[in-house]
């Protein structure tokens, strides 16, 4: 790792703040024109917990029925919820935007912390070139909106990063333990990479500032303990209902298993060989880059060694082989400088990166608009819904209510399966279906998108049925019809 004090600037780069500007303008746009659901976990796990927290009603999974969840990140998601209601924007074509734009800000965070972990460890110029592919990769910019832990606890293990790898205070000795603690109890999976971490901030820092940083971090740790007794009744017991279900009871493996090294397969492939470039560069250059692959040794072999796997599991791999690959490009290129230029070299190594993800950006549907989750904020307008029926998917692929914001019955196709289509009018007002299906006696087409299709009762009936139970508390496979029996919470 290069001199701290022979890289470290007063005064940083006059155009990061430009840079960060434009990253931002650029995240906005997805979060204003995209409406997409890029995780189930995403909006069942968190956004809809914090609808149900703040407005009363909403879809429960199965870790919110066994406390297999801690409440901090929906908590959270309901305080910010909460204001913006309190400023009237308490509607979903309000609030969901408006949700997407402070995560697209936080996002932000990268650009600065790839600038400065790139200026740190190897100089000035990779710290600049690092900063520019944080703001254009199409993979930060995909989960740029996103309120999931381990994105969270990847900004937090990045930022960490770049104040360990600066100058040593006991404010940042204080702060790095805050984002450690944070990153852990968002995601108690990326414990390895921030132990690591911490262990940096023992070799670089001196074990003064160590203990200041475990010290915060301990705080941060308790207090998930204390929310957990708090909202389940025992410290720390969401953490054991998860880990128990998952890796125990190997309930995991029902949502998919994957071969060992399908991780560095998708990091391969996900990124056109850059990331296997980094990598190697790293390795070769493995003395002034061991920090970061300490870091990428944390995140990528634990995961690997858990049989079911997610690409968004190992989401902060991506921010620190961005700094790897700035420093091949930077310093690896020394060769060709003479030859083609300078800014030649760099020049053309950038707009590779930057075409690289304008593609993946298309194929990946970074601007997608989902016609199911239109519909749905289409049905949030309306005043007349007094029950919905989607038949146009999974539940765990729908809107659930924090698009729909209506406190009627909302069934899908497992709630119906023993409805003949016939009863369905005395069921619902509205029905979602796909538009290739989009006939059932007694409905009209009311609005028509490319899949999808909103039906209306063509005469409702004076009162509605309801079923003894809706989609709010959805079965989920493998878990059993009633996962208590498996799993208590304690």
């Amino acid at each position: 790792m290069a001199n701290v004090d022979e890289h470290a600037r007063p005064q940083v780069w006059a155009g990061l703040h430009v840079l960060a500007a434009a990253a931002l303008l650029l995240r906005l746009v997805v979060a204003w024109w995209s409406v997409r659901i890029i995780y189930p976990d995403e909006l069942f796990q968190y956004l809809e917990q914090a609808h149900r927290l703040v407005y009363g009603y909403g879809i429960v999974p199965w870790e919110f029925r066994l406390a297999a969840r801690n409440w901090l990140l929906p908590g959270s998601l309901a305080v910010l919820l909460e204001g913006l209601r309190a400023i009237g924007l308490d509607r979903p074509t309000a609030y969901i935007p408006a949700v997407k734009s402070v995560f697209a800000l936080l996002s932000v965070c990268l650009v600065y912390a790839s600038y400065s972990i790139g200026r740190n460890m190897f100089g000035e110029r990779v710290g600049r070139v690092a900063a520019v592919m944080a703001a254009i990769w199409y993979e930060l910019l995909y989960v740029s909106t996103v309120a999931t832990p381990e994105v969270l606890s990847a900004y937090a293990i990045a930022c960490a990063l770049a104040f360990v790898t600066g100058r040593a205070s006991a404010r940042r000795a204080a702060l790095v333990g805050l984002l450690l603690g944070a990153s852990i109890v968002l995601r108690l999976q990326y414990a390895a990479p921030a132990v690591a971490l911490w262990v940096l901030v023992v070799i670089k820092w001196q074990w003064r500032c160590a203990l200041r940083a475990a010290v915060a971090g301990a705080v941060v740790f308790g207090f998930a303990g204390l929310l957990d007794a708090w909202s389940w009744g025992t410290p720390f017991i969401s953490y054991y209902n998860n880990l128990h279900f998952n890796l125990l009871l190997s309930k995991g493996d029902v949502f998919g298993r994957s071969p060992l090294f399908a991780y560095l397969h998708w990091l391969t492939v996900g990124s056109a060989g850059l990331y296997l470039l980094a990598i190697g560069y790293g390795v070769l250059q493995w003395k002034r880059c061991w920090p970061i692959l300490l870091l990428l040794a944390c995140v990528l072999v634990p995961h690997s060694l858990i049989p079911h796997k997610e690409y968004r599991f190992v989401i902060l791999a991506v921010p620190l082989l961005l700094v790897l690959l700035a420093d091949a490009i930077v310093n690896g290129s020394r060769r060709l400088r003479p030859i083609f230029g300078d800014l030649a070299v760099v020049g053309t190594a950038i707009a590779t990166v930057a075409t690289v993800s304008i593609v993946e950006c298309v194929l990946h549907g970074v601007f997608a608009r989902d016609d199911r989750l239109v519909a749905t904020l289409d049905l949030s307008r309306r005043g007349d819904v007094a029950a919905l029926l989607d038949l146009t998917g999974h539940w765990s692929q729908s809107g659930g209510f924090y698009y729909l914001h209506q406190d009627v019955p909302l069934y899908f196709q497992q709630q119906i399966q023993s409805v003949p289509m016939s009863a369905v009018r005395s069921l619902v007002s509205h029905v979602l279906v796909p538009v290739t299906q989009a006939t059932i006696p007694g409905f009209r087409v009311s609005t028509r998108y490319r899949n999808v299709a909103i039906l209306e009762q063509i005469e409702a009936p004076p009162a509605y049925r309801q079923l003894a139970k809706d989609g709010r508390e959805p079965y989920q496979v493998g878990l059993g019809e009633d996962p208590r029996s498996e799993l208590q919470p304690k």
